[in-house]
């Protein structure tokens, strides 16, 4: 088994065609076919079936070799970072797993600086709920998660970096909006738009209203902040955010955001990487302006 064997069916799994695969890594189709028969025969296991209209369907074993082959890959690309880092101009790729309003409000910033430190690293960003991103940094498919609290993984190093209050939003014009707090009884009046069954978001406010005895309206889930936002916007009640996810005077323009006035409800935030002995000197770098970046963030919501 050789790294470009493996190198050929990942491509094929993200392209869906072998003569696609070929043309992502510039090598001819029959030389794909080869180097993957070679494969199939030294594990003894077919690893494709070619269905109607040349389709290609992976088979179990095809899906047992996927996740060997994702984390077996990455350790070679991070082997490559890291050696290459000790040149001034490193080369090479990290992936961050985030949540949605993390990438549209949190680190834009951080992700800029550190493409000026390092211009040749490609940032590759995946986004996803706290649950996936533990599961990618388990599986070695991520470098570092920006993640919610508390998660357990002892297989992981964490830092909580802060903690913020959780607002109730609703849109401008409604009575509500000239307000600053909302009680629970009143939030348990609302039509609410809050995050879907997969989220750590949505088990900690089901835990915060089984704690006050309130059982929410729920009309609508879903897994997006900036989704659940534009429903609101749209006039489709009311929802639950992290007041990190207000922050800019468009999201005030059209929302309101009130605090809950009984028990303020609360998140933690912070970073996950893989417990190894050592990270690369990029991930490093990538992990300390996230930890600038939120020190600002702090600060902005404390004013």
């Amino acid at each position: 088994m050789t790294l470009r064997q493996l190198e050929l069916f990942q491509a094929i799994l993200e392209t869906g065609r072998f003569t696609a695969a070929a043309q992502k890594l510039y090598v001819a189709q029959p030389s794909v076919s080869q180097q993957i028969r070679l494969l199939e025969d030294e594990l003894g296991e077919r690893l494709f079936v070619r269905g109607k209209n040349r389709n290609i369907q992976v088979t179990e074993a095809g899906r047992i070799l996927k996740d060997h082959a994702d984390s077996i890959l990455r350790q070679c690309q991070k082997a490559r970072m890291e050696i290459s880092a000790l040149s001034k101009d490193p080369v090479g790729e990290i992936r961050i797993g985030i949540g949605g309003h993390q990438l549209t409000s949190m680190l834009p910033v951080a992700i800029n600086a550190f493409h000026k430190s390092f211009p040749k690293v490609r940032v590759d960003i995946l986004n996803g709920t706290t649950p996936q991103l533990v599961e990618m940094l388990k599986a070695n498919r991520l470098d570092l998660g920006v993640v919610n609290f508390p998660i357990s993984a002892p297989e992981l190093r964490t830092e909580v970096l802060f903690t913020e209050e959780l607002v109730v939003v609703v849109r401008r014009p409604n009575p509500l909006s000239r307000k600053e707090y909302i009680s629970v009884a009143e939030l348990a009046a609302l039509p609410l738009v809050l995050y879907d069954q997969s989220t750590s978001m949505r088990k900690r406010l089901d835990g915060f209203f089984q704690e006050m005895h309130v059982a929410p309206r729920v009309i609508l889930e879903l897994s997006s902040v900036e989704t659940m936002k534009r429903m609101v916007e749209a006039g489709l009640g009311a929802t639950i955010v992290p007041s990190s996810a207000m922050l800019g005077s468009e999201n005030r323009k059209h929302l309101h955001a009130l605090r809950i006035r009984d028990k303020p409800l609360t998140r933690d935030v912070g970073m996950a990487v893989p417990s190894v002995p050592r990270l690369p000197r990029v991930v490093d770098a990538m992990l300390d302006l996230i930890r600038q970046r939120f020190q600002e963030i702090r600060l902005l919501l404390d004013r």
